[in-house]
């Protein structure tokens, strides 16, 4: 299996995502993904890029399994952004042998692309998920959809990394978690940011994958029609990798 990245500016003049791919983790043959959506600033994204994978590495050698070292690890990174006034989404994937971890807070993304379905991995951490919105509502924080609102600024995203100045309204760095046992019928799984997702839908991007299943195919396909036939503006992050063979 292998990881094939893309990571484009969009029209913003700058670009606030990040990211970490490693097809070889921990010299074991694993794979391990993720992308990382910085707002306010692009420092607390390119931190996490660099510390949420080792971070995980360590906690593993102490925890029981992938998903406590995953919760471990953002909890850190977010306490390490305290100074900070930017914040970030996080998604992360490890494939270990036949079977996919994830995790994620905010709202960049991991689909798994099968033969005859597509299935979301990860939850969106946005005011449309209502656990979320009813989540936030029980802080009493001030709401302006889609938008929560801290300040007279409002962060669409629920849940992030860093963010120090918003933890008293809700805003966690608890990740969301889930596992699945790869198959036969598993094709590609993908991880991105929403600059893909506010643009084309899970269903889209899967119909797309069985036209075209080279993931660097692709991911020019899916770079190209966000970026000009939808005019997309924002910065756009896509890790894609193959799994056909794996089952």
């Amino acid at each position: 299996m292998k990881g094939v990245v893309i990571s484009e500016k969009g029209t913003r003049s700058n670009i606030e995502d990040a990211y970490f791919v490693d097809e070889n983790f921990s010299n074991k043959g694993w794979i391990y993904g993720g992308i990382y959506d910085g707002h306010g600033g692009a420092f607390a994204a390119k931190y996490a890029s660099e510390k949420v994978h080792e971070y995980f590495l360590d906690n593993l050698a102490s925890v029981s399994n992938p998903e406590q070292a995953f919760v471990l690890s953002y909890e850190t990174v977010s306490r390490d952004l305290y100074d900070q006034k930017s914040g970030t989404t996080a998604a992360d994937f490890l494939i270990k042998g036949r079977i996919i971890f994830t995790a994620n807070v905010g709202d960049t993304r991991t689909i798994l692309i099968r033969r005859n379905s597509v299935i979301q991995l990860t939850s969106d951490h946005r005011l449309s998920n209502i656990a979320e919105e009813d989540r936030i509502k029980r802080v009493g924080t001030p709401i302006s959809y889609p938008y929560i609102i801290s300040g007279g600024q409002g962060l669409m995203t629920t849940r992030s990394l860093g963010d120090q100045g918003l933890k008293n309204i809700g805003v966690i760095a608890t990740p969301s978690l889930s596992t699945h046992l790869i198959t036969k019928d598993d094709i590609l799984l993908m991880t991105a940011s929403d600059g893909l997702w506010d643009f084309i839908n899970n269903e889209e991007v899967a119909v797309l994958a069985k036209a075209h299943p080279d993931p660097e195919s692709l991911i020019a396909i899916l770079s190209h029609e966000v970026l000009f036939t939808k005019l997309g503006t924002d910065n756009l992050t896509i890790i894609v990798v193959a799994l056909s063979g794996k089952g």
